[in-house]
């Protein structure tokens, strides 16, 4: 590998060597590593995708029917990777539990020894924590619908045993229970099942990462420790059923789904404590990966590196497979990886969408805002990461958050510092959270608008609340409502498309530049060229994007503005371009053509429902003429 070039290794540590001779294993590894002045990240925590039978966790923990964790169908979580498929283990399970961190102290006190004795072998080694399995917990029939489709979390009978009884203590707080202490038992009826589930199973997986990190830093209290969120397409349970006939038609793996998982995945900005964790893909040599063509391997990598890099992370690859592709190809993945890593480009949060669970569906709300934004709106499900972050000028609240006094004082504060928070309008306000919103509304200034969804605009302080009514189905033409809903919306947030295209099977990745301007990466997931045309809202210029980085250096060519470009994408091709004029003054002519015509919108719905006879086929101007 390193007469390759490759000089930072990534390796998994299986459980099941641990509990067998992990001490003299792991140090003849790390003195080869040390000898060849290479860098290494040590991955501790159970994942998929690892190269030893269920994937090096130890046969009984994934055996014993009562440790599995179940899907929101009541049924075992399987992976179906080789060398065989075999059932998740529940993470909550007290029994798993105790072995876990019992593997973890051992692995804690070999490096604290390692750390003292032999300081030369990991003065390179960095210990590694990843999010596990919870991201994998969900039904294989919902998810093969739709990615992250459905509830996700572990519902087998233990966990549900503690479910009610978190339940019980979190609703026993003296906020819930006002203004009466029979107040309590609203939040706890079915009908709340599914939100309080939800916040559970969030719960659960930041508990699980706090006290792993605790275990590994008792002894080694000094060691470099990172905290990845790593997946694996290729394990996902709503990947097996459609690589399954896949495979069987002679077709080999489901290129498009893999594209697709990409998308969702690198779309969710998961946490420990209060900070973000780094997203990172891994491509393995034993899925579905391996059966695909060069191009569509060359296509996955970029698309990673583009979603997961340009939010410091990355993608971890086995050697073979990498080593397997050009030389080529492999400088271009580094050239690019390179300007990602020194801040040439990167990928801003324009929208931040606060969930209670970062792993179920975001909902209609969710989905309008990603099909409009696309990569640069972020699913997160901290509030404490909402308040830290800097860059996005929109806040959207799901329906199912729980609004607490605390959480709403701070979201309000978000408002009053220049943002546009959104809110539903939901029975679930505490009564003291309640009466602080009502006390805001009651500044006066708000406006009462209706696109389908009925919503309120409250400025507040720099910024903007909005409340709006979320709507009790999910007919086409409540569907439809939302859609201007959230067009309106971000109208307010004076938020729009960079660019678009023509043809709907390219896939637009806006990176921001150095130097200004963004960087735009051209995506053709399909196995055919695609011709279209790229559509602007105001004249800019476009170049190739390596070009434009030469050129920045020393002299540039001149580009002939335009509003609309015509291109041809390669089958599996990936075209970056750079693009300038995209500044201040374009941001505001897209802003005011968007408000413009929601302006128009509001103003007509609300001449056809006051004045009689009214049309909105009228022409307004010789009406009034």
């Amino acid at each position: 590998m390193l007469r390759s070039g490759i000089t930072n290794i990534a390796t998994f540590v299986p459980w099941q060597a641990v509990e067998s001779d992990i001490s003299h294993t792991l140090v003849r590894f790390l003195h080869a590593v040390a000898d060849r002045r290479m860098s290494l990240s040590l991955i501790l925590t159970p994942e998929v995708g690892v190269h030893y039978p269920n994937c090096g966790l130890p046969r009984d923990v994934s055996s014993k029917a009562d440790r599995l964790a179940h899907s929101v169908d009541s049924k075992p979580v399987n992976i179906a990777l080789p060398p065989n498929i075999f059932s998740l283990p529940s993470l909550s399970s007290s029994e798993f539990l105790k072995r876990y961190y019992n593997f973890l102290s051992r692995i804690d006190s070999l490096l604290a020894d390692l750390s003292r004795t032999q300081p030369y072998l990991v003065q390179s080694v960095t210990a590694v924590l990843t999010g596990c399995y919870w991201k994998y917990y969900r039904s294989a029939r919902y998810s093969a619908l739709d990615p992250f489709h459905g509830s996700a979390g572990d519902y087998s009978p233990a966990v549900s045993v503690q479910y009610r009884q978190r339940v019980e203590q979190f609703y026993s707080q003296k906020e819930f229970s006002d203004p009466t202490p029979f107040s309590a038992n609203r939040w706890k009826t079915r009908a709340l099942e599914d939100v309080n589930r939800r916040w559970f199973f969030q719960h659960l997986e930041d508990l699980f990462k706090s006290r792993s990190s605790q275990f590994v830093k008792r002894k080694a209290a000094n060691f470099k420790l990172k905290h990845f969120e790593l997946f694996t397409p290729e394990a996902d349970p709503g990947f097996a059923f459609s690589n399954f006939f896949q495979v069987v038609s002679g077709s080999g793996g489901d290129f498009s789904r893999l594209s697709s998982l990409v998308d969702h995945t690198a779309t969710r900005m998961s946490h420990y404590s209060d900070k973000a964790t780094v997203p990172f893909i891994h491509w393995t040599n034993i899925g579905a990966f391996r059966s695909l063509s060069d191009a569509e391997k060359q296509f996955l990598i970029l698309k990673s590196i583009l979603l997961a890099g340009s939010r410091g992370g990355g993608i971890l690859i086995d050697e073979n497979e990498w080593l397997s592709l050009s030389h080529m190809f492999r400088s271009r993945a580094e050239a690019l990886s390179k300007s990602i890593s020194v801040g040439d480009l990167w990928l801003k949060n324009r929208v931040l969408y606060l969930t209670t669970h970062l792993w179920s569906d975001g909902g209609i709300f969710w989905n309008q805002l990603q099909k409009n934004l696309g990569a640069n709106v972020r699913l997160v499900s901290s509030l404490d990461l909402v308040l830290r972050d800097h860059e996005s000028s929109l806040i959207f609240i799901d329906p199912k958050y729980i609004f607490t006094q605390e959480a709403l004082t701070k979201l309000l504060g978000l408002a009053s510092s220049g943002r546009v928070v959104v809110m539903p309008r939901t029975p679930l306000f505490t009564e003291a959270a309640r009466s602080e919103l009502e006390a805001v509304l009651a500044a006066g200034g708000s406006m009462q608008l209706s696109l389908g969804v009925p919503y309120q605009i409250q400025p507040t302080g720099d910024g903007k609340l909005i409340l709006f009514d979320p709507p009790e189905s999910t007919r086409t033409e409540d569907l439809e409502s939302v859609n201007s809903f959230v067009a309106s919306v971000l109208a307010v947030a004076n938020l729009s498309k960079y660019c678009s295209s023509s043809d709907s099977r390219l896939n637009l990745i806006p990176l921001e530049k150095r130097d200004g301007g963004i960087g735009l990466f051209i995506l053709n997931g399909t196995t055919r060229k695609v011709t279209a045309d790229l559509l602007f809202d105001g004249e800019v210029t476009v170049s190739d994007l390596a070009a434009s980085f030469a050129a920045a250096r020393g002299g540039q060519e001149q580009v002939v503005p335009s509003v609309r470009f015509s291109l041809e994408v390669p089958p599996c091709g990936i075209l970056p371009l750079a693009v300038d004029g995209l500044g201040i003054e374009a941001e505001e002519r897209r802003a005011a053509a968007v408000n413009a015509e929601v302006l128009k919108e509001n103003i007509m719905e609300a001449a056809v429902s006051e004045l009689p006879g009214f049309s909105s086929n009228h022409d307004i101007e010789a009406t009034w003429n």
